[in-house]
This record gives structure tokens, C-alpha cells and sequence, in this order.
């Protein structure tokens, strides 16, 4: 079963807490095996982006784009 993006983003918005590291280390690992390049920029903003979610600092999708 193929998700859309928004019912992805669903999905993550329901995981638990301490899952969230377990995710952004998988989401990690699918990057590195992608062949598209990925600029050092977006990496340094990735990497900043999974410690805030780890000290728990995030804005759920649903806070972002409403309950639609």
C-alpha cells in the first residue's frame, strides 16, 4: 500500500515521542541511499532538524496546515 505525503505526514504525527530519533534515523539511512546528491547545506539543515526533534522542539503538520 503506497501512501501520499499527507497521509505519511499523518502517520508521523500519530508516532510516539521516543520513536521519532528511530524514524529520522531511518529517513537518514534512505537518504544515504539515494542517488540523487544531497548539498551540504540541506545536510546541515537535516542534521539540526533531527536535534530539535530528539529535544522534542517540532510543529506537527496539522499545526502547520490545520485539521483538513
Amino acid at each position: 500500500m503506497a501512501l501520499s505525503r499527507e497521509q505519511l505526514h499523518r502517520v508521523i504525527d500519530l508516532l510516539p515521542e521516543n520513536k521519532l530519533p528511530a524514524l529520522a534515523d531511518l529517513i537518514d539511512k534512505l537518504i544515504d541511499d539515494d542517488d540523487e546528491p544531497v548539498s551540504d547545506t540541506a545536510i546541515v539543515e537535516y542534521k539540526r532538524i533531527r536535534q530539535d526533534m530528539r529535544q522534542g522542539d517540532f510543529v506537527s503538520f496539522d499545526e502547520i496546515f490545520g485539521d483538513n
